[in-house]
This record gives structure tokens, C-alpha cells and sequence, in this order.
């Protein structure tokens, strides 16, 4: 009989997969070998990578098999393997396919055989699994930013959602101090811990993410030709890539379109802005008069009940919640509104946009890198900052508070936007 831990091992894999599928339908032999922006990897790719990594994980590492074909190690590994030269060297769409279900079916059987409190610390506790399952969820996500780069509209998304813009105000949060991270949590990457107390000044966090309808009044203003409003850092990266208006931002006679995974859309002033950069966001929180959260009091902000002394695994509590726009049902952001009241009163703390943080990535006190030191040790370092929060396209197990996401200040493909705060 295959113990309930194991069932639920199996239903979080499969899930991941079925999201993994979806994001290859509809796509031809072309598309799924096109490199839209050379910051990411062909929609193939990442659907063999997810293959080839579970192969690597559950069935070399942890119960010792064979390789099933050497020559996918040289395509599929993404240390070995050169962005630019993915594409040509791709299986077909089918092969891919049962390479995935050959390597499913072998996972199965380590699942139902491992002992959970034996097995070595890959099979200990079911790490290996709950690592592959975060693992393919978050290329998920990517596969669906690839997507959205090449222009691959997704079926069966509903209409787009309009509501009425909020006006910007800002929750005061007392100082003191709390918990950053988390210790306990199974699902959790190496960068999120060890749980540390930090000490936090008074601070305000924005009620809502920044809208759209913001963010007209500074384009209007004139802030992206406004200097005073950018790091030199920024200005040079603006005038180098002649940016002058969020990504997928294009000209609809009087007003603004924008690409979505449903088509073009008019830009809604009442969504959460997305498709910025640090850079923009940077620029936009001088113009508003506010600055960017730290990435500690971000995660306060949307964990830390001061009641009860304990912290809230997800913005909205401790379990899952329908009204979050996350894992891809709307395949868009939606209205700001007030749902979601994490404990310090900020509402829209989890999906629709990731939020930019003003921290850089780096590790916690403590850090000890999982078995896959890869995920986080080589990117550690000033030039990425932290992002909180989780997007539309981000599985709901990515977007608890402690999980940290992180990207080149310049990175403007993943749905990105911000939430401002000020001090005292």
C-alpha cells in the first residue's frame, strides 16, 4: 500500500507535469525550438530539462540507475549545455514525450519503495521529491514567460477582469523585531534559510501593488526621460536599450496595449503594473517620493502576525486561497481589490505581480546549501536583487512568504512590478 506521504509526493509531481503539458499545447516543431529572448531557453528544452533532471535526481542520485541515453546529459544539463545552441539540437516534441513518461513511470517506483525516515538525505523526508516537483514548477513558469515572448497565445484563458483603480496609501508597521526565513517548511529552498531575527525601523508598505494607472502618470510626467529619477546605473541602462515604457507596452491610438498570454489587451489602470525592472521600479518609487521594501520588510509585512507571535505561511494565511491569481488560471494580472489581508493589513501580497525588492540575493546566516548546490550558491552576489510575492504564472507553493526570487536588476520578461514603502 503506498503510504499517504508518498500519494501526496506523487499528486504534487503529477500536477507540476500536467502545468509542464499545458504549456506545450497548441506549439509547433518551429516554435518549441525558437529562442525568443537569448535569456531564455527554448520552450524543448525546458520541457526535456524537467525530464532529464528527474532522471538525474530520483533515479542516478538516489537509487543508482544508469543513464537511459549519456548524449541528453550534453543537451539537457544547463551548466554543460549553451543557451544559443539549444535549439538545434532538440529531440522531436514526441521523443521528449516519452522520454518524460519512461523517466515518470521509473520515479514511481523509487516513490513507493523509499523509506522516508531512511535512504540517505536525498530520500530522507522525501527531499528529492519535493525537490523536483518545486524544480518543474518553477520551469513552468518560465515556459510560460517563453510563451508570452514569442507571442504563443494560450487557449481557454477567461476574459479579462477590469475593476476600479485603488487610491495609493500606505500601512504603518510599528518596528521591532521578527523572524526573516523559515526552518521548517518542506517545501522551502536552502536560500530561505536559517530563520534569523532581524530589526525593523518603523516602516510604511504601500495597501496595493503600483498600478497601471500609476504608472501613466509617470510616463505622462515624464519619468522616463526625467534623469533626477535614475541611479547612473539606470540611466545608462535605459538609454542603452531605449526603453520608454514597460515591456509589451506598445501605442493603441490614444491610449496603451499590451501583449498577454490571451492576446493584446488594453492596458486596465486598476491592474498591478507588470513587465518592469528593478531600474523602472527604482526610478518610479523616487518619483512617487517613496523607495523600494527591503526584502525583510516585505516578508513582515506579508507574514508576521504580531498577535499571536508567529508568521503566516502565506500572505493570505496558512493555507491555500481561491481568490489569489496565481498558477496560470487567469494567465493575466487582475484588478487591485481588497482580498487577500496578510497580517499587517497589505492586501495583493501574493500573485498577479512578483514584487522587486531593494536587496540583493545573497545567503541568510547559516546557509547550508542543499544537494542541489546549484539553485542558489553561484548566483549570490550584488548583481541580482530579491523579488517576493509570486505572479500569475507562479504555482501556489512559490509564492509562500519566505520564498525568495531573484534577477538581474534588468530583467523586465517575468510579470514583475512593485509595491513602494517610506520610512517612519
Amino acid at each position: 500500500m503506498v503510504s499517504e506521504a508518498a500519494a501526496s509526493l506523487w499528486e504534487a509531481l503529477e500536477d507540476a507535469r500536467r502545468t509542464t503539458l499545458r504549456l506545450i499545447d497548441g506549439i509547433t516543431e518551429a516554435q518549441a525550438r525558437q529562442q525568443p529572448d537569448p535569456a531564455f531557453s527554448p520552450l524543448a528544452w525546458h520541457l526535456g530539462h524537467v525530464g532529464w533532471q528527474e532522471e538525474v535526481w530520483a533515479l542516478r542520485a538516489a537509487s543508482g540507475s544508469a543513464p537511459i541515453d549519456p548524449k541528453l546529459d550534453r543537451i539537457f544539463d544547463s551548466f554543460r549545455s549553451e543557451k544559443s545552441s539549444r535549439g538545434a539540437r532538440l529531440p522531436p516534441i514526441a521523443d521528449l514525450r516519452s522520454y518524460l513518461l519512461h523517466v515518470r513511470a521509473r520515479t514511481r517506483e523509487v516513490l513507493e519503495r523509499a523509506d522516508p525516515e531512511g535512504g540517505g538525505p536525498l530520500l530522507r523526508g522525501g527531499w528529492v521529491f519535493h525537490f523536483l516537483a518545486n524544480h518543474e514548477r518553477q520551469h513552468a513558469e518560465t515556459m510560460a514567460v517563453v510563451r508570452l515572448l514569442g507571442g504563443w497565445t494560450l487557449p481557454h484563458l477567461p476574459p479579462m477582469r477590469s475593476g476600479r483603480r485603488p487610491d495609493p496609501a500606505f500601512i504603518p508597521i510599528d518596528g521591532g523585531s521578527f523572524p526573516l526565513g523559515c526552518d521548517d517548511d518542506p517545501e522551502s529552498w536552502d536560500n530561505e534559510r536559517c530563520a534569523h531575527s532581524v530589526e525593523l525601523r518603523a516602516y510604511g508598505i504601500g495597501m496595493f501593488p503600483v498600478t497601471n494607472g500609476e504608472w501613466l502618470e509617470f510616463m505622462e510626467a515624464g519619468g522616463y526621460s526625467e534623469d533626477r529619477f535614475w541611479s547612473q546605473e539606470g540611466r545608462l541602462w535605459r538609454s542603452a536599450n531605449g526603453i520608454t515604457a514597460p515591456l509589451h507596452w506598445v501605442r493603441a491610438g490614444d491610449g496603451w496595449e499590451r501583449r498577454t498570454l490571451a492576446g493584446p489587451r488594453p492596458v486596465d489602470p486598476s491592474h498591478p503594473v507588470a513587465h518592469v525592472s528593478w531600474f523602472e521600479a527604482d526610478a518610479f518609487a523616487r518619483f512617487a517620493g517613496a523607495r523600494l521594501p527591503t526584502e525583510a520588510e516585505w516578508e513582515r509585512a506579508a507574514s508576521w502576525d504580531e498577535a499571536s507571535g508567529r508568521k503566516w505561511r502565506w500572505p493570505w494565511g496558512d493555507g491555500l486561497a481561491d481568490e489569489a491569481n496565481l498558477d496560470l488560471k487567469n494567465g493575466d494580472t487582475t484588478p487591485c481589490a481588497p482580498n487577500q489581508r496578510s497580517p499587517s493589513g497589505a492586501l495583493q501580497l501574493g500573485g498577479d505581480v512578483w514584487e522587486w525588492t531593494s536587496t540583493p540575493f545573497g545567503p541568510y546566516p547559516g546557509f547550508r546549501a542543499d544537494p542541489y548546490r546549484g539553485y542558489s550558491e553561484p548566483w549570490f552576489g550584488d548583481e541580482h536583487r530579491v523579488l517576493r510575492g509570486g505572479c500569475h504564472l507562479t504555482h501556489p507553493m512559490n509564492a509562500r512568504a519566505s520564498f525568495r526570487n531573484w534577477f538581474h536588476p534588468g530583467m523586465r520578461a517575468i510579470p514583475s512590478g512593485l509595491r513602494l514603502a517610506r520610512d517612519g
